[in-house]
């Protein structure tokens, strides 16, 4: 056992360097940038302030519609837009989501 474990301590340096690139920096983008409006949120933001506003999304279109303070999944789709609605029914923000 201890044999085994003295190769492996002394190969180390010798797998780490079998990993080396010949000295070319590696740069790794781990950054998303995210599609300002991916869901077309702005087709729909001429209807913010209307009260229950007739909103038809065109088929397959991902939305969701609910009021300020209503339980909502906390899962993102950027492909999915998003109608809130105050008590009122008046419509107070459309974004993706």
């Amino acid at each position: 056992m201890k044999l085994a474990m003295t190769a492996a301590i002394l190969a180390a340096p010798l797998l780490l360097a079998a990993c080396e690139n010949d000295g070319i920096p590696v740069v790794v983008d781990t950054e998303v940038t995210p599609v300002a409006d991916a869901c077309g949120s702005a087709n729909y933001t001429s209807l913010i302030g209307q009260k229950s506003p007739q909103i038809s999304v065109p088929a397959g279109t991902v939305h969701r519609s609910y009021r300020t303070g209503d339980p909502v999944t906390m899962d993102l789709n950027p492909m999915r837009v998003n109608f809130e609605y105050d008590r009122s029914g008046k419509l107070i923000a459309v974004s993706c989501g």
